[in-house]
């Protein structure tokens, strides 16, 4: 009887324990962590103070109200003549300094967007749960002035929003099979149209757009048609707009004042080293989680070649960011290259090559990246040719900035698209099988204490 009795606990027992396995495999931990993700950026947006004293009130909420009466077309329609070609993307800053609210749902979607999309497109083998975390702890490592420079809506608005967007956009139409619903293609439409109002982003969707279409979808390339339609549509907004002319003249006299004397080869390098510095010599942290990863990646090699390429951004960081102020009196390669930056990009000349060392430095750098990437995605090499043409497209976003008077003026909000392809770089990396759980962990460390930043 005593036998019997414990078999039959032990049955029930083991039965409860199998629909416990069996109700947690059930549960889609992918979901759970999206949800969890949108919660994390919900509580954060919604702790914003939103004062209105920066350019959120000054330059939108201020005048809307007291000149226009409220009215959002004659509001833009001044905008358009008198200062910027962006009526698509203010409409929507205007709806937000006058709806906060409105404002807090859409940016948690848009930070949410950032933190996920990627992990989708990129289709990583990897358990995608522990990527989303990932990719989350990436985003948040970006600086805060890249969303709140020159207010957090202003800021938001004309550049998370629009990278959002863009990456709506991507995930719309590299669905597999190239399968869209009506309404999606639709969106896509408006995804378009909102980001390529922004002057970075519509040099990029019009070199992504034909690749896409081409390559992905072949003989039914005329579905991407329309998007490329509005992608020239807002060139020929920007490029003809009486506003932009009259900022440009009136940013010429008040930052720039020789700029129009900069010969075309002075400017490509001045886009150059200031895309560069910012982020090798700036001391971010993205730039030193994409270092680790390169580093941890390639040290197990066997090859000596291959560990020295990995080492060389790590390297770097350390001697030209986190002890240049103990080694730079040793080193006097650190004080040749941090001085050698000016307004001018560097103090580059074409005749004496003893000024050349900050670009060769940077470009070293950059190509060891490149490089130790190539070796990593190595069996991957579609993975490997989207990774390089992000990077490509994100540094000319950054490098195009140099034919505008702005160039400094514009801060690190216009960095933006530069670090985000970084941390989907590191992303990359990281969603190899056999990336450090340490490494893992120590960037999951690190996102969580920059979320305590951010708050």
């Amino acid at each position: 009887m005593r036998n019997f009795i414990v078999n039959k606990l032990s049955h029930f027992n083991g039965s409860k324990h199998t629909a416990f396995k069996r109700s947690w495999n059930s549960i889609d931990l992918d979901k759970v962590a999206v949800a969890a993700i949108f919660i994390l950026f919900l509580i954060f947006n919604m702790s914003i103070p939103l004062t209105g004293t920066s350019d959120d009130g000054i330059l939108f909420a201020g005048p809307l109200m007291k000149s226009f009466d409220g009215n959002f077309f004659a509001f833009l329609s001044n905008r358009y003549s008198h200062w910027s070609s962006r009526i698509i993307i203010e409409f929507f800053t205007l709806l937000s300094v006058r709806h906060g609210f409105f404002w807090r749902i859409i940016n948690t979607c848009s930070l949410t967007a950032m933190s996920v999309i990627p992990v989708y497109i990129f289709s990583f083998k990897t358990r995608k749960s522990t990527l989303l975390m990932l990719s989350t702890s990436l985003v948040l490592m970006m600086p805060t002035s890249m969303f709140a420079e020159t207010g957090w809506i202003a800021t938001t608005t004309n550049y998370s929003w629009v990278l959002a967007a863009f990456l709506g956009f991507l995930v719309i139409v590299l669905k597999p099979e190239r399968k869209m619903r009506w309404l999606s293609w639709v969106f896509s439409l408006f995804l378009v149209a909102y980001s390529s109002n922004l002057e970075q982003m519509c040099v990029v969707l019009i070199v992504v757009i034909p690749i896409i279409a081409f390559y992905f979808y072949g003989s039914k390339w005329w579905l991407l048609a329309p998007h490329y339609l509005i992608v020239l549509s807002n060139l020929a907004l920007i490029y003809f707009c009486k506003g932009n002319k009259i900022r440009y003249a009136k940013e010429v006299a008040n930052r720039f004042p020789d700029f129009t004397s900069l010969s075309i080869f002075r400017k490509i390098e001045m886009g150059y080293s200031s895309s560069l510095k910012s982020l090798f010599f700036d001391g971010h942290i993205l730039f030193l989680v994409l270092a680790l990863t390169l580093f941890f990646a390639l040290s197990r090699s066997s090859l000596v070649s291959k560990q020295f390429i990995g080492s060389v951004p790590l390297v770097s960081f350390l001697i030209f960011n986190l002890f240049s102020g103990l080694f730079h009196t040793k080193l006097k390669i650190i004080d040749i290259v941090l001085g050698s930056f000016n307004k001018y990009g560097t103090s580059f000349k074409l005749l004496h090559p003893t000024t050349w060392m900050a670009d060769l430095v940077m470009l070293f750098i950059a190509t060891s990246i490149i490089v130790s990437i190539a070796f990593i995605l190595k069996s991957e090499p579609r993975k490997f040719l989207a990774v390089l043409l992000m990077l490509s497209l994100a540094f000319i976003t950054k490098l195009v900035l140099a034919f505008s008077p702005t160039i400094w003026a514009s801060g690190e909000r216009t960095g933006i698209f530069l670090f985000y392809a970084v941390g989907i770089t590191a992303l990359t990396v990281l969603a190899k099988r056999d990336t450090s759980k340490m490494l893992q962990g120590t960037i999951l460390s690190l996102g969580a204490f920059c979320y305590l930043g951010w708050l």
